[in-house]
């Protein structure tokens, strides 16, 4: 059976009030929590087939520091249509 696995970016900065939403990185908490993240899935023993990631900096930071310290040899991609996304429009309900 596959198994999907959805993951929020890590908390993210707005010290920076002139950066566009998209260039927000993330803050010193995430960038500690990210790997964080990463440890519970190795743990879990979850390894990904692959890895999509919107391209906004605090999600691309998120997805690489998940990966490396998850030990996750599974690609890594960008995806533009992801960010910004609702939730109810990126996943849809199968027709009942």
């Amino acid at each position: 059976m596959k198994r999907l696995l959805l993951l929020r970016h890590a908390k993210s900065s707005w010290d920076d009030s002139n950066l566009a939403d998209f260039d927000r990185p993330l803050n010193p908490r995430g960038l500690a929590t990210a790997p964080f993240m990463g440890e519970l899935i190795a743990r879990r023993e979850l390894q990904p087939d692959e890895i999509v990631s919107s391209p906004a900096k605090r999600a691309m930071q998120t997805a690489l520091l998940v990966k490396e310290s998850a030990g996750i040899e599974a690609s890594l991609r960008f995806d533009e249509r992801i960010y910004g996304q609702a939730r109810n429009r990126f996943f849809r309900s199968p027709p009942s």
